[in-house]
């Protein structure tokens, strides 16, 4: 196969291409600067001669899209409707990156993907308006995920190596927020199990994430353990964070339509921060 993917450089986006090149498949990632400078021609160029594209790139401050939802909206939604629309021309399957976060505040049980999905962020809504974009096509795969971790530890936005470094600079205690509660999902995990959805020829939408649920507070507290690191982990309310996004309490999931599909669910994810830590070597790092 030859798989265009956007967000090259991104956590999941980079590892979807390593996976891609490992599978013996070609993978190429789009320039999105390049793809909006182009006409239509050059456009329709850019996604010739290939069977899958994935859009992996998106907005993900959440925080910044509710002050400029303009941009937001561009980001997420205009140039995923401009990429599908090329995509269909060109005949290319497409997949779309989405998040658990679409599912909002209605459970205080993980999500599966029956449930109705009611964004309370800008950013959520943005993606959600997405999904509806490219099911218009039967062949459309919607990936929800969230809570993603892993990746290279340069990337600025490396939950785990943000953490370590929040110890290292904390003289007693850190903080962790014990109210909101989702499913730390493993980057190199979730990419694995899209590009079997991908080769299955599956469509629809399909939940992608590690097994297990957690609270920030309990994430956190799992990630110092690991660390080795002799500093207290502190339980505090979403109220600390003063936080324009009114970001569901719950972005947990789990997903009905892999069971239904006979896929075994992902492992647990307890058990992939501590294979990810161990590879990077952030485990036992801050051992006495």
């Amino acid at each position: 196969m030859r798989i265009l993917v956007t967000g090259g450089s991104g956590m999941l986006g980079s590892e979807l291409l390593r996976q891609i090149s490992g599978a013996g498949h070609v993978g190429v990632s789009l320039d999105r600067v390049g793809f909006l400078a182009a006409d239509k021609i050059q456009r329709k160029s850019m996604l010739d001669g290939f069977d899958v594209v994935i859009h992996a790139a998106a907005n993900t401050n959440v925080e910044q899209c509710e002050i400029e939802p303009e941009i937001c909206y561009f980001d997420n939604v205009f140039l995923t409707e401009k990429l599908f629309n090329y995509s269909q021309i060109n005949k290319n399957r497409f997949v779309y990156i989405s998040s658990t976060g679409v599912y909002g505040r209605g459970s205080s049980v993980p999500y599966h993907e029956y449930d109705v999905p009611q964004p309370t962020t800008v950013h959520h809504h943005s993606k959600l308006l997405s999904e509806k974009v490219v099911l218009a096509s039967p062949s459309s795969l919607v990936i929800r995920t969230g809570w993603l971790f892993g990746g290279a530890l340069s990337n600025k936005k490396n939950f785990i190596n943000n953490r370590i470094n929040e110890i290292r600079a904390a003289a007693d205690f850190i903080s962790a927020n014990y109210m909101q509660v989702g499913s730390p999902t493993y980057v190199g995990d979730c990419a694995h199990r899209i590009l079997e959805l991908i080769s299955a020829d599956n469509a629809g939408i399909y939940n992608v994430v590690n097994e297990g649920a957690a609270s920030r507070f309990e994430y956190v507290k799992r990630i110092v353990e690991l660390s080795g690191a002799a500093i207290e982990v502190r339980p505090i309310d979403a109220s600390a964070f003063n936080r324009r996004a009114d970001v569901s309490e719950n972005e947990a999931a789990v997903s009905y339509r892999t069971k239904f599909d006979g896929l075994s669910p992902l492992r647990p994810w307890q058990d992939a921060l501590d294979d990810y830590m161990s590879q990077v070597g952030l485990r036992s790092c801050l051992s006495q």
